[in-house]
């Protein structure tokens, strides 16, 4: 092979390289961007979860003082123990 052919194919080879180079760095970029939403849609999810959570106890809270499920009576006999309890130091403490 002549100094000329090395050349060319040389040349060849390195604008090869180079358009590899950036579909791989276009494609790179579009996957972190990708990476970074899915990342934010998480992250959302993951506090739509603490709400949801939260609304849960608060409902099982709010059931169980409202004497609704019958399965909670233990609750509302707690809850009206310490009413009860209440009223008696109240009338103590008023003598």
């Amino acid at each position: 092979m002549a100094a000329d052919e090395i050349l060319i194919e040389l040349r060849g080879k390195i604008k090869k390289m180079i358009t590899l180079l950036q579909r791989y760095t276009t494609e790179n970029n579009a996957l972190r961007e990708e990476l970074k939403k899915k990342e934010e849609e998480i992250n959302s999810k993951k506090r739509e979860l603490k709400e949801l959570e939260a609304k849960y106890e608060t409902l099982k809270l709010a059931k169980s003082i409202s004497g609704v499920d019958t399965g909670h009576d233990g609750a509302r006999d707690k809850i009206n123990l310490i009413v009860r309890d209440l009223d008696r130091c109240l009338g103590l403490l008023n003598r």
